[in-house]
């Protein structure tokens, strides 16, 4: 199982909530980041399985940046040839919210220092439409990199949206695109992992 994006759209507590299943084990370290070369790659293989521990039916991991097309290429090709056979998961929210998230992220790590508008308008000549921001938000185009060599059953969509305000039915339904017990309940699925949205930039 990979959760392979999008960033800032609830991925980390999609990976908490997984890990809670008895049949799921979710890497301890949440963005492995492996298929991306020169960041993990060339680790190697020996290196990603280590970072998968005990038993379980089903491991996973969740990195938002294999869906950070074009900037980050052939994540897709990699994957295919490594676990062809792997689930993978997206998530989206609207991309008007993901994007300002995003932007309140950058500006809180110190990587963006423009006002949004600024930001948006892009540098040097760069179209609103290019910029880190909204590739980010073009769901369908980020998807049509996995759709070159995974089948559309092997690919799930949910929303932020729903994971927060129908939360059990839509792990119900990850829980039956995985194959694994999908009555399973946790007093912990009540919590929220890394509410962003509601943060103020000054």
């Amino acid at each position: 199982l990979i959760i392979i994006g999008a960033m800032k759209c609830g991925t980390s507590a999609l990976h908490r909530y997984l890990g809670l299943h008895p049949e799921i084990s979710m890497s301890d370290e949440k963005e492995l980041d492996f298929f991306i070369e020169g960041r993990n790659w060339e680790k190697g293989l020996a290196w990603y399985e280590s970072m998968f521990t005990g038993k379980a039916k089903i491991y996973g991991e969740s990195s938002p940046n294999y869906t950070k097309y074009p900037t980050v290429k052939n994540v897709p090709a990699r994957m295919h040839t490594i676990v062809p056979d792997a689930k993978l998961i997206y998530m989206v929210r609207d991309p008007i919210d993901r994007i300002i998230s995003q932007y309140i992220h950058n500006r809180r790590s110190d990587l963006e220092t423009r006002p949004i508008e600024e930001a948006l308008r892009g540098s040097n000549g760069t179209p609103m439409e290019e910029t880190r921001y909204v590739r980010r938000s073009k769901y369908y185009m980020q998807l049509q990199q996995y759709l070159e060599y995974f089948p559309k059953s092997s690919i799930l969509i949910i929303t932020q949206e729903d994971l927060f305000n129908r939360r059990q039915d839509t792990l119900r339904g990850v829980f039956r695109f995985l194959g694994v017990d999908d009555t399973f309940v946790s007093r912990e699925f009540d919590g929220l992992v890394h509410e962003s949205g509601a943060k103020q930039v000054k």
